[in-house]
Formats: structure tokens, C-alpha cells, sequence
């Protein structure tokens, strides 16, 4: 499309491009965000004969895209309900000096909150103990065995010893009184004599034969039986370990430093374990608060535009007037949750003392807006400013701008940014110093 003529004359265009252009600019210069992130400049309105066809230069702004996330909440970074392990009655309250512990007291972590009374545990314990000192006895008393088989063994075999030495005599004695028959020098008795000593040493060395067997099959059953009896002993240990683990549940301790938050029991009360068919009894709630969560819930049509790492600022507290707390996106569900359809993000900041001057305490429960920068342009990267009579839609509903360059236009589809009635930030493929075309976009 020509558009030498829609353009008029170099004296109308310079108008256009400086009395307009200026005007913008002027408004927009130094413009920043303020603290809600909307943009502080005020594009000058296009005059009647602009809006049926001129062109106006587009400026540049520094903005900050911002989300609002009303209905935040603070939370403890980490809250827990404490909840009996075994069922008994509440002996006593922890104390800090001269008082219970109660609601909004500081405890440390494993500083005593409760102590329950449980009576049969503590006589199973005892029982279970004294079977244990039972069982160590009788590992003594193996071992015991072990050394008796053992030495025997030992005995044993020494005696064999002396048994084939005496068997090696009579067989020289043998040989030597059969020589003397032969020579006449002796009779046959002497000779059956010696036999019947050859013979009843020979049944010596196998008798201690026989008995280093025995000792030695007596020896590996003293060990089996050590080996049970310690078996034995560790099963009681375990059992004993097992007791006072159960034991040690009779103390209710704090699982980390923070304040309670609710007591739900007193003195004599009687609590029910947790687990089972029944809802275990709580006794205490706790939360902790030197570290806070921000939690708030991104609709659907923001997803996209929230990530781990971006600013945010959590402000418009309730009873907090005034104050805001700043961090960034620790935490993102990455999900929608399916029953509202909304994705939980977190913001964790280290909450201030209390005895702090001038410092922002969030209590857990406060309500507030969390406020995400989704994207910032400023510095080098300035955001294009418009009127919004520089702004078309097509039929498809596409935002557009025509830009005008060497007496040719060409449509440049944008993304709007803000649209304030007077100016629009728009993203695409125009540029600070660019001229676009105001009114008459129809066509386009």
C-alpha cells in the first residue's frame, strides 16, 4: 500500500514525529514503575486528525510486569502435630522455669514437652532385661563348655600318644622274645605273653582313637551351644533395645526450635497411640518461625509467567500496614492442584526477631498479597510505548501495530503488555525511534 499521501506534507510529518513524538517522550522519559509495577508516564492523546490517519514515533519506558496474588499466607516452615506413640496417661507438662509449657512459648529441639505414664511397659521392660542377663549368663556357661571339650580333646590326644608308644614297645618286645624261642633261650609262654601285651596296647591306641572322636564331636556341640546361647542373647538384647526405644516414647520431645502454637492435654489425661483405626491424640502443636513460608496460588492464565528465582515482594499485610517483605520464588508446584485448579509457589525468607528495630515480623496466619516480577525492562532494555490508537485487532483477535518506514507500512503483529487507556507497552518486532501508524488500521 502507498502511503506518501496519507503521510502529508514534511512540515506534518515533522509535527508528527516531534509534537507527539515529544509529547510521549516528556511523559515517559524517566518513568520507572512505581510499587505496584504500573507504569508512571501518560502518553499524550492523539488529536482528532492524528486518529483518522497520522503517525506518532514510539518512545520508551522503563516497566515491570508484575503479578498479584491476592489471599497469601504466612506458614512455619515447618509445622508439625505431635501425636502420642503409645497409649497412656499424661504424667507431667514440660517446664520452663516455673511454668507449664504452653501456647507460644520458644522450645529448643528434644527439650521435654510431656512425659505419659505407662506402667505395664515399663514392668515389660523390666522382664524383658532380666531375660537378657539370662541369656548372657547362659553364653558364659557355653563358652564355659567350649574350654572343657577343648582341653579334653587335648587330653585325648596326648594319651594317644602315650598309647602307640607303648603299642611300639611291646612290638619290639615281641620281636625280640620271638628271636630268644627260635635260639631256645626261651619258651612259648613267654612268647604268648608278649603277644598278649602287643595285643592289649594295640587296643589302647584304638580306644584313644575312639575317644579323641567323642571329644571332638563334644567339642563342635559346645560350640553349637555357645553359638545358640549367644543367639539367644542377642535376641534378648534386641527385644531389651526394642522396650526402652518403646520406653523412650513415653517422652514427648520437640522435634525442633520453634513455639507451640496449641496444647491440647493436661495432667492425667489419657491419649491414644497413633496408627490403627483411631486418629492418634495430639498433644501439642508446633511450628517453627525463625523461617518462614510464603504460600500463595497462581490461576491458570499465569502459570506460564511464574518461575523458581523471579523477585517478589509479599505486601497489603493484614495488621501490617505499609510493610512488605521482598525474596524471590523459592518453591513452584510445577502442577495445578485438583481442587482449585491453581499452582502453589513459595516464598522463604528468614523472618526477623521480634527485638529487631524497625523489622518486619511475620506471625504465621497473616494474610497478605505476594507480588511476582515476571518480567522488567529498564536500563538498555526499555519497554515500546504507544498510544492506544496505534493499536489494531484483527479479526482473530491478534494485536497489531503498522509501522512506517520509507514511505512503505508494514504490519507488525505485538504482544500488549499494559494497556492503560492512554498508552500501551507492547513486545515485537518494533523498536524505540520506529514511526507507526495512529487510526485508520482497518485496512491493516
Amino acid at each position: 500500500m502507498n502511503t506518501s499521501n496519507k503521510l502529508g506534507s514534511a512540515a506534518q510529518l515533522l509535527a508528527a514525529a516531534t509534537g507527539i513524538g515529544i509529547g510521549i517522550l516528556s511523559g515517559c522519559g524517566d518513568t520507572g514503575a512505581d510499587p505496584q509495577g504500573a507504569p508512571v508516564a501518560a502518553a499524550a492523546v492523539p488529536s482528532a486528525s492524528q486518529a483518522t490517519g497520522g503517525t506518532v514515533l514510539v518512545t520508551a519506558g522503563d516497566y515491570v510486569d508484575e503479578i498479584d496474588l491476592p489471599g497469601a499466607s504466612v506458614r512455619g516452615f515447618e509445622t508439625t502435630q505431635l501425636v502420642a506413640k503409645q497409649a497412656g496417661y499424661v504424667k507431667l507438662i514440660g517446664r520452663q522455669g516455673d511454668e507449664e509449657i504452653d501456647i507460644g512459648m520458644s522450645v529448643k529441639a528434644g527439650g521435654l514437652l510431656a512425659e505419659l505414664d505407662i506402667p505395664e511397659l515399663e514392668k515389660e521392660l523390666l522382664e524383658k532385661q532380666a531375660g537378657s542377663r539370662s541369656a548372657g549368663a547362659e553364653v558364659v556357661q557355653a563358652a564355659a563348655a567350649v574350654k572343657i571339650a577343648t582341653a579334653m580333646v587335648t587330653q585325648v590326644r596326648q594319651s594317644l600318644v602315650e598309647k602307640q608308644a607303648l603299642k611300639a614297645l611291646r612290638e619290639v618286645e615281641m620281636q625280640r622274645i620271638a628271636r630268644l624261642v627260635k635260639m631256645g633261650a626261651a619258651d612259648l609262654d613267654q612268647r604268648d605273653e608278649a603277644r598278649f601285651r602287643l595285643t592289649a596296647a594295640t587296643a589302647a591306641v584304638a580306644a584313644s582313637q575312639a575317644q579323641i572322636v567323642t571329644a571332638e564331636a563334644g567339642t563342635l556341640k559346645s560350640k553349637a551351644d555357645l553359638a545358640r546361647a549367644e543367639a539367644d542373647g542377642e535376641v534378648a538384647a534386641a527385644a531389651v533395645k526394642r522396650l526402652e526405644a518403646l520406653n523412650s516414647y513415653r517422652y514427648v520431645r520437640a522435634p525442633f526450635d520453634g513455639i507451640v502454637v496449641s496444647r491440647h492435654v493436661d495432667r492425667g489425661a489419657f491419649v491414644r497411640p497413633a496408627g490403627g483405626s483411631n486418629q492418634g491424640s495430639p498433644l501439642f502443636e508446633m511450628t517453627r518461625i525463625d523461617r518462614i513460608r510464603v504460600v500463595a496460588f497462581v490461576p491458570p492464565g499465569q502459570v506460564a509467567r511464574v518461575a523458581v528465582g523471579q523477585s517478589a515482594r509479599f505486601h497489603t499485610i493484614g495488621g501490617l500496614p505499609g510493610k512488605e517483605v521482598r525474596g524471590t520464588v523459592a518453591r513452584s508446584a510445577r502442577a495445578l492442584a485438583e481442587s482449585s485448579r491453581k499452582m502453589r509457589i513459595e516464598m522463604h525468607i528468614q523472618n526477623a526477631s521480634k527485638t529487631m528495630p524497625n523489622a518486619v515480623f511475620l506471625a504465621p496466619g497473616l494474610f497478605g498479597t505476594l507480588t511476582v516480577q515476571s518480567r522488567r525492562w529498564e536500563k538498555d532494555k526499555k519497554l515500546a510505548l504507544v498510544p492506544t490508537a496505534a493499536i489494531g485487532t484483527d479479526d482473530e483477535g491478534r494485536r497489531f501495530v503498522v509501522v512506517v518506514a520509507s514511505d512503505q507500512s508494514r504490519r507488525v503483529d505485538v504482544e500488549i503488555i499494559f494497556d492503560d487507556a492512554k498508552q500501551v507497552g507492547i513486545v515485537g518486532e518494533v523498536h524505540p525511534g520506529d514511526m507507526v501508524r495512529i487510526g485508520g488500521l482497518s485496512e491493516y
